[in-house]
Order: C-alpha cells, then sequence, then structure tokens
C-alpha cells in the first residue's frame, strides 16, 4: 500500500515542527546541551552572521553547544517557526529519506530564516544533520524592493526641472559629496554588492580600470563561454531572460552587464585606476586616490572599501632568461589573444587549467599550429554529464522552486561537509568519464582527481584552480590536434622559441602564459600596501573551520571587504556583506564574535 503523499506531507511537518520546538525550548531554558542532543554525533551547524554575526560552520555537538552558549544571548535567537508548505525528502550523502525544512526566527538585528535536514538516529529519535542560519534583513531597514519600493512621485511642478536622468548623472558623479562605500571592480563581485548596497540605501561607488563595462568579460578569448548553466548564474533582483542559452557566450553576457548597471542604477567609474588609499583610525574612514578616464585625479573618502576585483587579480607572470630576445609575442592568459593573427602560426601555451585549454582550443580553431606544455597534472572532468553533477540542485530546482531557496539549500552544506560528499561523488565522475580519460593517459598527458580524491570542485574551493571543464579542447588533445609536452618546465626563450628544462625546444611564434594568479592577499598589497596585507592575511582556501579565509566577512583590517568566486558564490554572499556594512553605516554593527566568550564566562563578569 502507497502512503499518499499529503499525509506522507503531514507526517514531515509534523517531525520538522516537533523538532523546532524542541531546540526553541532548550535555547528558552539555556540549556545548551539539550540543544546540542538534538543533533547528529556528525552534524554540520553553519552560521551566516544571524548569531556570530560572522560566517561560521561547527561540527559535532560539542561545537554546537560550545557555539551556542557564547552566541545564543547576545543573538536574541528566538521563535524557529516552520514555514509554510510541507517539508519536503531529500537525500544527501548516503542519507535518504531525509526531511528537509525551510523555517525563519528572530534575532535582536532583524529577520533570520534558516534550514535544516533532519534524519533517524538508529533508536528513531529525530535529529539535525545539517542546520543552518542566516539573518536576511536587518529590523528598520529592509530592501527598497516589492511592497518596500521607492514610490517618488515628483513631477516638474514639484522638482523644478530636474527628472530623474538628471538625478541619476549627479548621483553617479558624487561631485559634492563621498560614496559610503568603494567597490574596486566591476565583475560579477563589485555588481552583485552595489545592488544589493543599493537597495538598502547605502551610498556607493563601483570603479574598474576598464574602458567599458562587460569589458573584463567582452575581451576574453573569442570562444568563451560560461561552463555552468545559466540556471547557477543569475544575478539578484534581475534574473537573466528565460530565452537565454544554457551556456551563455562572453559578449552576451558583457553586454547583460551593461544593461544589468543601468536597470539596477549602479554609480559606475569606468576607465579609472585604483591608484592608493589608507585607513583613519580616528574618524574610520579611508582617504583613496584615483585616477578617471580624462587623467584627473580624484580624492575620495569613503566609509568602507570592498575588494571585488574577483579571485583571478594579479596575473603571476613569470620572467625567463631570453624573453627580450624572443622575436614573437607572450601574452599571459588573462590579456588579449583574439585580436591576434594565429592563421598558420605556432603557439605554446604554457599551462594545463581551465584557461590553458580554453585557448589553446581557441587558437586551434582560428588556424594556429598548438603545443600545451604540461607542468604538473590536472583534473579533467566533461561538461556533461559530469560538472553538470555539481549544480543538480539547482537545474533540478530551475522552475519549480525560488532561486532564493535553492541558494539556502546550496549554502546549508558547509565546505567541510562537500569535503565529505565529493570523494564519493568525484568516482562517480572519473566512471562516467572513463572513455576521456583513458583517451587522455593515452597520449602522455598527466590526471589526478584532486587532493584527497575528492575531485575537481574542491580544487576550486582551495586554489580556484588546477583543473579543466572538457569543452572540446582534451578531444583534440587526445586527436593529437594539440599537441603535448608534460612535465617541463621552461628553461629559456630563445629568438623562435622556447627550451624546456629537458633541453628540447619548441619553435613558436607566440607563447601564452597561462600562469594562473597571484594570491589575493597580494592584491591587497599592491593597492593598499604591506601593513594592510599582513593584517588581512590569506585569502580565499579553506580555513580552520573549512570556511573561505578572508572572504565575504570583516577581515583583519577594520572597514575591508573581499568578495570573489563564481556568479552563484557572488550572488549568496554578497547579501551578507551589503548587511554588515549597512549594520556599520548605521552604527548597530554587533561587535566582533568572540567564540571563548562562553555563558559562565559573561555571568562570571
Amino acid at each position: 500500500m502507497t502512503i499518499p503523499e499529503d499525509t506522507q506531507g503531514a507526517e514531515r511537518r509534523r517531525v520538522a515542527e516537533a523538532w523546532l520546538a524542541g531546540l526553541g525550548s532548550a535555547l528558552e531554558a539555556r540549556d545548551y546541551a539539550a540543544a546540542a542532543s538534538l543533533f547528529t554525533p556528525d552534524c554540520y551547524w553553519r552560521d551566516l552572521l544571524a548569531l556570530t554575526w560572522d560566517i561560521r560552520t561547527f561540527r559535532g555537538p560539542g561545537e554546537v553547544e560550545a557555539a551556542l552558549g557564547a552566541a545564543h544571548e547576545p543573538s536574541g535567537f528566538t521563535d524557529p517557526v516552520l514555514e509554510d508548505g510541507d517539508p519536503v525528502e531529500g537525500v544527501i550523502g548516503d542519507r535518504t529519506g531525509v526531511v528537509e525544512a525551510f523555517f525563519g526566527f528572530r534575532t535582536a538585528m532583524g529577520r533570520g530564516r534558516g534550514f535544516v535536514r533532519l534524519v533517524r538516529d538508529e533508536a528513531g529519535a529525530v535529529r539535525a544533520f545539517t542546520f543552518l542560519t542566516t539573518l536576511q534583513e536587518l529590523e528598520g531597514y529592509p530592501e527598497k524592493t516589492g511592497v518596500h519600493r521607492r514610490r517618488d512621485s515628483r513631477r516638474s511642478t514639484d522638482e523644478g526641472r530636474e527628472n530623474w536622468l538628471d538625478r541619476r548623472l549627479a548621483t553617479a558623479e558624487f561631485a559634492d559629496r563621498d560614496p559610503e562605500v568603494l567597490v574596486i571592480g566591476a565583475g560579477q563581485a563589485g555588481f552583485t554588492l552595489a545592488a544589493r548596497l543599493g537597495q538598502l540605501d547605502v551610498p556607493t561607488l563601483v570603479v574598474d580600470r576598464m574602458e567599458r563595462i562587460g569589458d573584463n568579460w567582452r575581451g576574453r578569448y573569442h570562444s568563451l563561454t560560461l561552463h555552468n548553466e545559466i540556471c547557477v548564474n543569475h544575478m539578484p533582483y534581475l534574473p537573466f531572460p528565460d530565452t537565454w542559452p544554457i551556456y551563455i557566450p562572453k559578449d552576451m553576457l558583457a553586454d547583460w552587464f551593461e544593461s544589468y548597471a543601468k536597470a539596477l542604477e549602479l554609480n559606475v567609474w569606468t576607465g579609472t585606476e585604483f591608484l592608493d588609499g589608507r585607513f583613519d583610525e580616528a574618524d574610520r574612514r579611508w582617504t583613496v586616490r584615483l585616477r578617471r578616464a580624462d587623467g584627473s585625479i580624484r580624492t575620495l573618502r569613503p566609509g568602507h572599501l570592498a575588494m571585488a576585483t574577483g579571485v583571478s587579480g594579479i596575473p603571476n607572470v613569470t620572467s625567463f632568461e631570453g624573453m627580450d630576445d624572443f622575436q614573437g609575442q607572450v601574452v599571459h592568459s588573462s590579456g588579449r589573444t583574439e585580436d591576434l593573427d594565429v592563421q598558420g602560426r605556432t603557439a605554446l601555451v604554457v599551462g594545463a587549467g581551465n584557461s590553458a585549454h580554453d585557448i589553446a582550443q581557441d587558437l586551434y580553431l582560428r588556424g594556429a599550429d598548438v603545443t600545451m606544455l604540461q607542468r604538473s597534472s590536472t583534473t579533467v572532468v566533461s561538461l556533461e554529464p559530469s560538472a553538470a553533477r555539481v549544480f543538480t540542485l539547482y537545474s533540478q530546482a530551475e522552475g519549480v522552486r525560488p532561486l532564493e531557496d535553492t541558494d539556502l539549500r546550496s549554502a546549508s552544506v558547509p565546505n567541510a561537509l562537500l569535503h565529505e560528499l565529493h570523494g564519493p561523488l568525484s568516482k562517480v565522475m572519473a566512471e562516467d568519464d572513463k572513455e576521456l580519460l583513458d583517451g587522455l593517459r593515452a597520449v602522455g598527458f598527466a590526471l589526478d582527481n584532486g587532493e584527497d580524491d575528492t575531485g575537481f570542485y574542491l580544487k576550486l574551493i582551495r586554489y580556484f584552480g588546477g583543473y579543466y571543464i572538457n569543452v572540446g579542447a582534451s578531444d583534440l588533445i587526445i586527436e593529437g590536434k594539440i599537441k603535448l609536452k608534460q612535465g617541463k618546465g621552461v628553461d629559456h626563450f630563445t629568438a623562435d622559441g622556447v627550451v624546456l628544462a629537458d633541453g628540447d625546444e619548441v619553435k613558436a611564434d607566440l607563447v601564452v602564459l597561462a600562469t594562473g594568479f597571484k594570491p589575493m592577499q597580494e592584491g591587497v598589497r599592491a593597492m593598499l600596501g604591506d601593513e594592510v596585507a599582513d593584517r588581512v592575511g590569506p585569502i580565499w582556501g579553506p580555513g580552520a573551520d573549512w570556511e573561505q579565509r578572508g572572504m565575504w566577512s570583516r577581515t583583519g583590517q577594520d572597514n575591508l571587504f573581499v568578495l570573489g568566486g563564481s556568479f552563484a558564490m557572488c550572488r549568496i554572499y554578497s547579501r551578507f556583506v551589503a548587511l554588515q556594512i549597512k549594520a556599520a553605516v548605521e552604527g548597530i554593527a554587533p561587535p566582533r564574535w568572540n567564540p571563548d566568550t562562553t555563558a559562565e564566562a559573561r555571568s562570571a563578569r
């Protein structure tokens, strides 16, 4: 006999309501041991500002109990209540029959939203395996969207002859005032943050060295498309049209950025170079100098800086002996190659990551004789079905549930758990791609399955590199159409080529250095100096709790935030950066959370 879905849904709702009620009662009684007992021994609690005013992951009941003891009272967390609609049955890893539920709550700072995955233990008790708490809205400061949208009704008789366009031009110029936030970088990281700050009435200016909005995409290699599906890559408030292709071409995306800036009323200065900046501890503001497109120098005093130059910041360009004598062209993968006439020319691509493969494929398709120099092993996966498996959560939810819900479900799986899940998943991918991988091995291409055998996505989390999602270059390598040199570095350049470390010489008219980028901390150093960079420390890559170091929350330097990563990462975490900045602007931001400040320690003071 099959139990009707509505009956199953009602049972799941009863289970979730009972668990949330138990948690609420335990917290109300300040019984943090009882609250922690509601979690599985291998549980994860991830908090995005709601209780800790930070981005934190706690693993196991012991860490959950300690963190609740430190954070619960100051945060004012209360009233966890199941949202309307029945929870659904889900799967995570090898766990089936998981009850997945969204819930709301309140804190002293405002409105929160969470997501929990509940399982039954061997004794039949319901416990939480993953638990996410997020701050969604500051009390008294809702986003100016929906029912809170602006109600401007100005007419010429009320405001003279000034219209919307006049006000937009004046606002964007910042002629007689300073922005509260200066965002450096007009890519997805900068624009998602600026859009969210705009809806919180925080005056924000975005600056970029490029001459035109979208040039950071427009200027890349000719054949570039995004390597994941459109459903993952929407930007806040304005999703891509339903008519767009699954994999977005670079020029379509570049034009979209221009449209997005206009539609979201973003203040953007293009052709503008950030010269330097220093922070004044006394008045808590930055003094920065900018060189504008006309050559003039403008000094601004924003309250906050947001570095949104991306995980791929300063190109890592090695100077080799003999480069000055080389008669051909040398470009880094971050530079333009599509303007070069490569028909019938020989090209050497140094590197074997995503950019190296894409550029090698583009050069081959444009008529070049291409050799790839692979210096160390690479993780390779097919675009479909393997890479697409990582984003199944989004592709299955498209048109079924709101993107905000899917983002919440995605954020509820912390990096520490991804590390556990991607071991088995990467093996499935390798089996899917067996023919492709065997073909690469046969021609001498060095492969790995990522650190700890966890595949390409954990390489992204750790290094944002070291992998390739195959959109055709691997097939060209297997077929010998892109030649391969493997396991050797460059020793020196000659007038007409490159000599490798083993003495082999590769003749080349063009050398593309797909040698990656310097750590993000070096970008801070270049713009703000050694003292600030050393205070900020390493950026990107998992920290002690597997959260990304230096990203999306307060850094070691006051009033400085760093953003970067994929479209989805920028969309999700820009919300929390914006809330932190808005709270600081309004003077309501809590102090930095101290995990050692336990309830016992507070009561003893």
